[in-house]
């Protein structure tokens, strides 16, 4: 089988002699794969999610409970620790999909961010400035004040609507919860459009607390709806830290979803992630007990095998040797920034994620 596989921008020639390297490892690495189809040029782009683990300024913000993330505060966030924690964050987004695309991530969800201007301190540093990454981020009710937010290459992506959602928690109707951040554009010519969410966390118990999880895949669920009886041809991703498995009834039954790219399920949404999750893989843990939370979900159009137009090609976790603890009750998983109130200087208590999708070049 012969894949010829390209960038969206032309390489230089200069650079000609790695793409051919980069290509070798692209066919190898999409073994397990949705097949591309034989002797066709494509285009490889990469889509990332990933829950950056409380992600402040130092600054006290009176309308948020970010007390403890300030100098003064119990977890000592100062100026060195800030800076130190977007270097990390930096340097893995610089590296993710980059055996892809030497482009990297070509749009990105991002959760728990404090407000805009620590996503602009991110994009500005110097591992990231070259790609001039865009943001789009909407401060929401979260009791914390963390949100999602959104960054995309402006090479891949256009902005035409962003827009968030109110979610209710069940449970304590005076408690607020992150919005669900949905941002509508242009892929490379396809009309997509990107739910960011952070569902209700497990406190108080997994079942005690479901029923806030169903009501933020309610919501989800409404909203992909709603875009694709507007356009149906129009691609939605899912994405976020649901707080819950891919297998779990907020995500298997309430959001809609299979697990099998060869068997779609007519009114249902494909997660790529859960296969992964069942066979035990996963992108946070804890004492060797693995849950695979981060996920990126896709409607019917991704998944059409005509590759006219973007479809999905690979799921990966990102969880590179760096990236992992080797102490504690979180040796083997990842590495977080404060392990049990204690900073650890690491990068994330999750593992980023990613899809690679790709579209035929035609010459």
């Amino acid at each position: 089988m012969t894949i010829i596989l390209v960038l969206l921008n032309p390489p230089k020639k200069a650079i000609l002699k790695k793409i051919i390297l980069l290509t070798l490892i692209f066919v190898a690495g999409f073994l397990q794969a949705q097949k591309l189809q034989k002797d066709k040029n494509y285009y490889l782009a990469a889509i990332g999610f990933w829950n950056v683990e409380n992600l402040y300024d130092t600054l006290n913000d009176q309308w948020k409970n970010d007390e403890d993330f300030t100098p003064a505060g119990a977890n000592v966030w100062n100026g060195e620790r800030y800076r130190k924690k977007i270097e990390k964050l930096a340097e893995v987004i610089s590296l993710m999909a980059t055996d892809v695309t030497p482009d990297g991530v070509a749009i990105m969800g991002l959760c728990e961010i404090e407000n805009k201007s620590v996503v602009e301190d991110l994009v500005k540093s110097p591992k990231l400035k070259s790609r001039n990454y865009k943001i789009v981020h909407i401060e929401g009710p979260d009791k914390r004040g963390v949100d999602p937010s959104f960054i995309y290459n402006p090479n891949y992506f256009k902005v035409i609507k962003s827009v968030s959602y109110h979610v209710s928690v069940i449970t304590d109707t005076a408690h607020k919860t992150r919005d669900i951040l949905v941002v509508s554009g242009s892929f490379a010519g396809d009309p997509v459009t990107v739910l960011v969410n952070h569902w209700p966390s497990r406190r108080g118990g997994e079942l005690k607390s479901r029923p806030n999880r169903n009501e933020a895949a309610k919501v989800a669920r409404h909203i992909a709806d709603s875009v694709t009886t507007a356009n149906p041809k129009a691609r939605v991703i899912i994405m976020g830290d649901l707080n819950d498995d891919p297998v779990n009834v907020s995500v298997k039954e309430i959001l809609g979803t299979y697990a099998d790219e060869k068997k779609p399920v007519e009114g249902k949404y494909f997660n790529p992630m859960e296969k992964l999750n069942k066979q035990g893989i996963g992108s946070i843990s804890y004492n060797d007990s693995w849950n695979l939370f981060d996920q990126i979900i896709l409607n019917k159009p991704w998944m059409e095998n005509t590759y006219s137009s973007w479809q999905y090609h690979e799921v990966r976790i990102y969880n590179k040797e760096f990236l992992i603890s080797d102490f504690g009750n979180y040796k083997g998983g990842p590495f977080h920034t404060y392990s049990g109130g204690v900073y650890t200087g690491g990068y994330s208590d999750h593992f980023p994620v990613f899809i690679t999708i790709a579209k035929e070049h035609k010459r």
